[in-house]
């Protein structure tokens, strides 16, 4: 079951987003820590929904899953850019005893029917290039990649020793 999360559900998905960002400090070090509080990074969380943003958990038993964070996107540029309404998918996860199983699927099906719903035109995202298996989800979703960031400096250093460059098919 999918559900909308409140603030009070909050504390459960707390290991989740610091398993993600775990991922993520590891693969680039330049950019991210591992050194958050649990209270700090439950408030990551809390700040979101306070700004806006809406986290889809996925439950089973009660217990959450894998979840899914969005948030509206910042108004376009009018006179440079067709007017549109996006909704931003921040992050994602899922329990990697769940994977496999079409969590991650259902959750983006769900936030597509609440953007539609909400009168979005579409959905934006940012995969980073070692996750693979977010980048495979977001092309089963029928996304396609936009844009390619490029960075320089001690973080392109140190990102570049563990990144495997994405493989097209």
């Amino acid at each position: 079951m999918i559900v909308i999360a409140r603030d009070s559900d909050l504390e459960p998905l707390t290991p989740m987003l610091r398993a993600l960002n775990d991922l993520h400090a590891a693969q680039v070090p330049g950019w991210y820590h591992s050194d958050g509080l649990d209270a700090e990074i439950t408030s990551v969380l809390a700040e979101a929904l306070a700004e806006g943003a809406q986290i889809l958990m996925y439950l089973t038993e009660r217990t959450p899953r894998g979840y899914l964070l969005w948030k509206p996107n910042r108004p376009s540029l009018p006179a440079l850019q067709t007017p549109r309404r996006l909704a931003v998918l921040e992050h994602i996860y899922v329990e990697p005893i769940w994977r496999r199983r079409g969590l991650g699927h259902r959750l983006v099906q769900r936030f597509e029917a609440e953007i539609a719903r909400e009168g979005y035109d579409g959905w934006r995202t940012s995969v980073h290039n070692f996750n693979a298996g977010s980048q495979a989800l977001m092309q089963s979703m029928g996304a396609e990649a936009a844009v390619t960031t490029f960075v320089k400096g001690t973080l392109l250093r140190q990102e570049t020793a563990r990144i495997k460059p994405l493989v097209r098919r």
